[in-house]
């Protein structure tokens, strides 16, 4: 148990107390002193230097107003009452102060999160904000100063944003309130010299508290109302968002009104009017109170509020000096909605101070606090309580300075006498006993008592001692000094004097175990003293107890074992009040071993060694991760807070380290905490009524409870529990020999069953198999060799874990397994039915619906008959088991007014009834249910059942029932009416009973369509009939349909039914008789379908005899049939399926299949082949994809070939293709003729010289690329054109600027031409040449000229029609009174048939035509 120690500072205090907030610094609490100064104090209210009270004195004479300590330093920030700011450096010692800003008393100091900015305001409304400098000095950056007369009473810390002009860093903001003439006015303003006006109140302000979670204001004003400020994001504007009151009464109840945050999006508030915290969710707008209790039980008027938001934790001050605090958990967000957040606040230990509480302030951890009342200023830390327990006594600290003390009674006896009391004159910091000698002290003062055997505490001596950490053995006390361990008796004299080096450093924790005495020092060094003789002894170390990596650890507690051979310690750093770890200090190893207990989500409290077993160690943990599916009681064994609390049993080895045996649980004893440890008991903090032989009755606070290890013992026999603790031992450690050595001695059962629940706590199955053996337990041993099988080992454990009682292991460890379905198991074998459903629920939804049943079936076995009927309907079993049920206790009126209230939803429910009525005779009802929930079947057997028979045909047919159908069937077959028997049998589907209908009375018409529809068997059974009543054709299809095709085949050739076996023909497959396929092949050639003969060739795999056959009777090959008889490549080699391939490309070649002779060509590697195919085809598209995929330089070149052929000169893609073909191909010399041939088409079709230019140019720089042997020809040839044609382009271009050079240049180019023709092969056309002059001379309008030119070209054969324009030459001629010529039209065009002639023999090589021999046979492929 904790409660809070309270340290009164007993100089005159001012107005304010603060704790200092820098993690990883001691605590410090600064408090303001009475006129001028201020104290510095540690967290047990002493000051910080004991000679120096008023550390920090105002040489001015003026009063500290307000404090703020630095969030990341030891840095206070002073404001006094004359407006100085002074800085004090915790760790210097030294004080900077600057008195130039402020000129009034200061009324509020903030530091920022960062502690990098302070905001301060004096009560003449002035706002300024400070940083500090290197040497922690006050440098004042910007101040905002309001009009005379105002006051800022209020003022809090803003979000850090950006800055606000943009420049690089961030700015922190500070929002106040400024009162004038009964008005307050609330503004923000932030360390860069900004400032504005949130909102104006016509009334004063009380508290401004910022809204973190959704950047909000939330201010109170007068008459306990609360506004929320929100801001615009777009104008940065603030608004009112919201407006409410509290129910806290007006007037002067309004003005006591104490608001704080209590969590997250919650707010606290109170006043002395009432006795309660009322609190309200912003976020999900309930409201709910809080009802604090006072120390007395009686409640009191709250006056003050104070949160810690970072551990969930609220505190309420009442007008009398009570505390009472509340621990806030919040719920799962993954659980179920809460209803009543008050649930979510655990009330957690109450203390009292002395006045009214004015203010209170949590510290820098959550066990720290000061209170300010109107009596002065309290230290508060909260403490655990201090137990002992050695030789016999225990000590149990009931209060700050009470504690009780009894005497553990031997074995299972209860005590006989009352427990003593004391109240000590101290607040007590330790105590310790030792054979009846008390010892208490409080780091001032020690006392000494001793306790009689009656019962009575009689005080002996008493001593003043600074010491803060002390032990007793016998008559001698032992003190930690400063370096140094002083031995004194009773009277404080020192007997002797157990010195520590530098090295070790100054003793700090104590403790003694028997005959040794173990000392941590400030370096985490341990010694060892053995303190049983005159004087104490070295004994072991000194060693280091914490390794050098932990060594920011600092030592809480310290224990020794009965040896003194090892020693344990529990540890705290200056982020935590506790650390999870624990180490132990092993003497004969000098070494330490460590042991984190976060790891089991526990946190370590107390520790304690058994009192003779030097091996075992317990240590009182907090269970931070218990389970709701665990039985934890609430009367007991839980923390404040609900983590409950248990006794961590282990064995501690050298070479071992630590071995955890188990956790066992306070809860089901219902005591508060543990004491002491003697096995096989626990000692443990329990009161509990006790009434003597002689009727007294009086309250016991201490009680032995059996280790549960030990359980069965049935006495405190030393040589079982010895055997028993080094049975344990060495089964942890894995020593088996020695384990079963230890107790092979034993044979009480009893024993052998807490041997086998020690195996079970180890999870070794192979040794509880053997103890439950011994235990003569069949059921268990059962259950160990069936749980063999389950794959988890914690789930086997479990299972056997349950056979020994052992439940809540069970439990513990199915959920470590994640076997929520065993554990469903478990909990619906020991009846925990909500539990179960509770796990099926959340962790094993695939056996929630059989959960329900099962707990329906156990309600109806408790006659529960209305709860179970809820189960089996959420088990979805309610249609047939709620119907069973209520039959079965004979309650029918009941299910009859179930399933009315079910309705016809419930088809199964209905049917029932329905059928229940039709057993009482109750047709007509029976008739009514059926027919409303559409059971046709069951109304169309109630109307045959009663004769209606034209109704039940109407129903049927209405309704298309197959059930339906087949009754009526049944029936009309028992009536013989044999017709409307078949009729029924076909709808119902159920033609095998038509059929034997229709063979039994002759009905063949009816025979055959019935067997077309019935099952293989039935058709041949109608097959074999039809047969001998000679009705062949029907029994052959019968037989093909029934699947035996060799019988119908052969019936087919018997009666020469060719239609019939035309038709099984067309149903052969692939897979069938390859001599079927044969023989119907036969048949058909000999009847002249060669096509279907080809088929069956092919499918009976005969491929040469089908070709010859394609080409003997000139059936063509389709692309099925050519699928069909290309061979697999796994049926025969590569080369004989080339050569099959081959011969089928052939004849598809033959037959001008020219595709899919290049698809056989191309699956038999035959490319070139393949491509002379797809020439012939003349599809485009496939011939340029098969050259692409090719790769082959024939291919390339056959495909530029054939392209050329095409319209070419139109389609650029085809232009594109040519020209990679050839590229690939590497044919430079086709390449530049193709560019000649380009050109030459410019040059005839379009007279566009220039383009051919380029184009000759192209053909000019793949001919320099050319291995040919004429290549130097063909390229004079070429560069003679190319220059011929320039010399002409060029006098096309001067024919406007400078005619004579054009005329000049054109002449050369007709002297250099042929005379006797057009000389288009030498670049230029002698035409065109002439009708560039022409054409001058005409628009020169020199007629005389142009005529010569025209003679000219006559004179040289040249048709004029292709060159020059009929028009122009007949003007030329009337402009000479000369005729115009005849032949200009006859000769027209004929240039353009000659270059086409050319254009044709450049690419002559391409073609593809290829004789197709008759040779088939022949391998040997013809060249294309």
């Amino acid at each position: 148990m904790e409660i809070y120690y309270t340290t009164q500072i007993e100089k005159k205090v001012g107005r304010v107390a603060k704790w200092s907030k820098a993690q990883g610094y001691p605590p410090l609490l600064a408090v303001a002193l009475l006129p001028s100064s201020a104290g510095i104090y540690n967290e047990e209210g002493r000051p910080h230097d004991p000679n120096n009270e008023a550390l920090i004195k105002n040489i001015r004479g003026s009063e500290a107003m307000c404090f703020a300590w630095h969030p990341l330093l030891p840095l206070l920030a002073i404001g006094w009452k004359d407006g100085a700011i002074s800085f004090w450096n915790a760790e210097e010692r030294h004080l900077e102060e600057d008195s130039k800003t402020h000129r009034s008393p200061l009324s509020s100091m903030t530091w920022n999160a960062s502690g990098d900015k302070l905001f301060t305001s004096d009560e003449n409304a002035k706002m300024a904000v400070w940083k500090t400098d290197r040497m922690m000095r006050p440098i004042h950056i910007v101040s905002y100063d309001e009009q005379p007369g105002c006051t800022i009473r209020s003022a809090t810390l803003g979000p850090t944003e950006p800055s606000p002009d943009g420049t690089p860093g961030v700015t922190s903001s500070v929002y106040y309130g400024v009162d004038l003439a009964g008005v307050t006015i609330v503004k923000w303003a932030n360390d860069q010299g900004y400032t504005g006006v949130v909102q104006e109140f016509d009334t004063l302000v009380d508290t401004i508290i910022y809204y973190h979670e959704k950047d909000q204001l939330v201010v109170t004003t007068g008459g306990c109302t609360l506004h929320v400020l929100g801001k615009d994001e777009a104008d940065q504007s603030w608004a009112q968002l919201s407006k409410m009151r509290f129910a806290t009464g007006t007037g002067e109840q309004a003005a006591a009104l104490q608001v704080c945050w209590g969590c997250e999006h919650t707010l606290a508030s109170a006043s002395d009017r009432d006795a309660v915290i009322r609190l309200y969710n912003f976020d999900t707008e309930d409201n709910y109170t809080l009802a604090p209790d006072g120390v007395d039980g009686q409640p009191a008027r709250i006056v003050c509020l104070a949160s810690d938001l970072r551990s969930g934790l609220l505190a309420a001050g009442t007008s009398d000096g009570a505390i009472t605090v509340f621990k806030y958990t919040a719920p799962p967000s993954d659980g179920e909605p809460v209803l009543d957040f008050a649930k979510c606040w655990d009330s957690q230990p109450s203390f009292r101070v002395t006045g009214r509480v004015k203010a209170m302030e949590w510290g820098i951890n959550p066990r720290l606090m000061c209170v300010s009342t109107e009596e002065g200023v309290s230290a508060c830390r909260k403490m655990l309580l201090n137990h002992r327990f050695r030789d016999g006594f225990v000590v149990i600290q009931s209060g700050v300075d009470k504690l009780i003390v009894e005497r553990v009674s031997e074995g299972d006896k209860d005590q006989t006498k009352p427990p003593a009391r004391l109240e000590a004159k101290m607040q007590m910091l330790g105590l310790d006993i030792s054979k009846g000698q008390l010892l208490v002290y409080d780091g001032t003062r020690a006392d000494l008592y001793k306790v009689t055997d009656q019962g009575e505490i009689t005080p002996v001596g008493g001593f003043q001692c600074a010491s803060r950490a002390m032990a007793i053995c016998n008559d001698s006390v032992f003190r930690a000094a400063d370096d140094r361990i002083e031995v004194t008796n009773t009277a404080g004299t020192i007997k002797q004097t157990l010195a520590f080096d530098d090295i070790q450093g100054s003793p700090t924790v104590l403790s003694i175990c028997r005959d040794y005495l173990a000392a941590v020092t400030t370096n985490n060094y341990v010694r060892v003293f053995k303190v049983a003789g005159r004087e104490a002894k070295p004994h072991a170390g000194p060693g280091l107890i914490i390794p050098i990596e932990f060594q920011h650890l600092k030592v809480d507690q310290v224990a020794c074992n009965a040896s003194g051979s090892m020693v344990s310690v529990l540890c705290s750093s200056k982020e935590t009040a506790t650390e999870p770890k624990m180490f132990v200090f092993c003497s004969e190893t000098n070494a330490t071993v460590m042991y984190d207990f976060a790891t089991d989500g526990r946190q370590p409290q107390r520790m304690v060694w058994d009192v003779v077993e030097p091996k075992l160690l317990a240590v009182q943990v907090l269970n931070q991760q218990a389970d709701d599916l665990m039985d934890i009681a609430s009367s007991g064994g839980a923390a404040p807070g609900g983590s409950p609390i248990e006794v961590a049993l282990m064995f501690v080895s050298p070479d071992h380290g630590v071995l955890i045996q188990e956790y066992q649980s306070l809860a089901p004893s219902g005591a508060r905490g543990f004491i002491g440890l003697q096995a096989p008991h626990l000692v443990l903090n329990k009161p509990s009524a006790v009434t003597t032989d002689t009727g007294r009755t009086f309250t016991t606070n201490s009680a032995k409870v059996i280790m549960q290890g030990f359980d069965r013992m049935q006495s405190d026999d030393e040589q079982v529990r010895s055997a028993l603790l080094e049975f344990s031992y060495n089964l942890a450690i894995n020593n088996m020999d020695e384990a079963f050595r230890a107790v092979k001695q034993i044979k009480s059962t009893a024993v052998w069953g807490n041997m086998a629940h020690l195996c079970i706590k180890n999870k070794r199955l192979d040794v509880a198999e053997h103890c439950l053996g011994k235990m003569e337990n069949a059921r268990g041993a059962r259950a160990a060799r069936e749980a063999k099988s389950i794959a988890e080992l914690d789930a086997r454990v479990a299972s056997v874990a349950v056979h020994l009682g052992m439940v809540e292991d069970a439990k513990k460890m199915y959920i470590a397994a994640d076997r929520y379905d065993l554990l469903n198991r478990l909990f619906r074998a020991s009846g925990h039915w909500d539990k179960a459903l509770e796990v099926a629920e959340k962790n094993d939804r695939i056996h929630l619906k059989s959960t329900h049943y099962a707990y329906a079936q156990h309600l109806e076995k408790t006659g529960e008959f209305d709860s179970a009927l809820a189960h089996y309907e959420q088990a979805g079993a309610a249609s047939i088991e709620v119907p069973r049920m209520y039959f079965e206790i004979h309650e029918m009126e009941k299910l009859e007014a179930y399933i009315k209230k079910k309705g016809i939803d419930d088809k199964e429910l209905t049917l029932w009834w329905a059928r229940y009525c039709e057993s009482l005779e109750d047709k007509d009802k029976a008739y009514e249910l059926y027919e409303s929930v559409g059971d046709v079947l069951s109304v169309v057997r109630i109307m045959c059942y009663s004769g209606k028979f034209t109704a039940a045909c109407e129903e049927v047919e209405r309704q298309g029932d197959p059930a339906a159908a087949f009754h009526l069937a049944r029936q009309y077959e028992a009536q013989e009416r044999i017709p409307d028997a078949i009729k029924y049998y076909t709808q119902a589907k159920r033609f095998s009973h038509g059929v034997r209908l229709a063979k039994k009375y002759e009905l063949d018409s009816d025979l055959m369509n019935l067997a077309l529809k019935s099952t293989p068997l039935v058709m041949i059974d109608a097959a074999d009939y039809l047969n001998e009543r000679g009705e062949h054709d029907k029994a052959a299809t019968l037989y093909m349909k029934g699947g035996k095709l060799s019988k119908a085949v052969e019936m087919c050739f018997a009666a020469k039914l060719f239609d019939v076996l035309q038709h099984i023909a067309e149903h052969l497959e692939a897979n069938d008789d390859p001599g079927l396929f044969m023989r119907c092949s036969e048949f058909f050639l000999q009847h002249g379908e060669f096509e279907k003969a080809v088929k069956m060739l092919i499918a009976a795999n005969q491929y040469t005899r089908a070709l010859e056959m394609c080409i003997e009777q000139e059936v063509v090959i389709t692309d099925d049939m050519a699928e069909a008889m290309t061979p697999s490549k796994d049926v025969m080699s590569a080369e004989e399926r080339n050569l099959t391939l081959q011969r089928i490309a052939k004849v598809a070649k033959r037959q001008g299949s020219w595709q899919l002779a290049a698809k056989k060509y191309t699956q038999a590697g035959e490319k070139v082949k393949a491509m002379k195919a797809l020439l012939r085809s003349g599809d485009t598209e496939k011939i340029v994809f098969f050259a692409g995929v090719s790769r082959h330089k024939d291919i390339y070149m056959m495909a530029a070939n054939y392209l050329q052929t095409l319209d070419w000169h139109s389609n650029p893609e085809i232009m594109k293709n040519v020209i990679q073909f050839y590229s690939k191909a590497q044919a430079m010399d086709n390449l530049a003729a193709f560019y000649e041939a380009c050109a030459q088409i410019e040059i005839d079709e379009y007279r566009d010289y220039e383009k051919a230019l380029q184009a000759l140019h192209e053909a000019g720089k793949y001919l320099s690329k050319s291995k040919s042997e004429d290549m130097g020809e063909k390229s004079a040839h070429l560069n003679q054109r190319v220059a011929l044609i320039e010399r002409f382009v060029t006098a096309r271009g001067l024919i406007t600027t400078d005619a004579k050079g054009a005329i000049s240049i054109c002449n050369e180019v007709l002297m250099s031409a042929p005379t006797d023709s057009d000389a288009s092969e030498s670049g230029v056309r002698v035409g065109d040449v002439f009708a560039l002059m022409i054409e001058y001379w005409y628009e020169a309008k020199n007629a005389g000229e142009a005529y010569k030119l025209v003679d000219a070209m006559r004179g040289r054969g040249i048709a004029v029609g292709p060159y020059l324009d009929q028009r122009m030459v007949e003007e030329i001629h009337k402009a000479l009174g000369l005729d115009a010529p005849t032949d200009h039209l006859a000769a027209a065009n004929n240039a353009y048939a000659a270059s086409q002639a050319r254009n044709s023999g450049a690419y002559a090589d391409g073609g593809v035509e290829e004789e197709i021999p008759d040779d088939l046979p022949e391998i040997e492929d013809d060249d294309m």
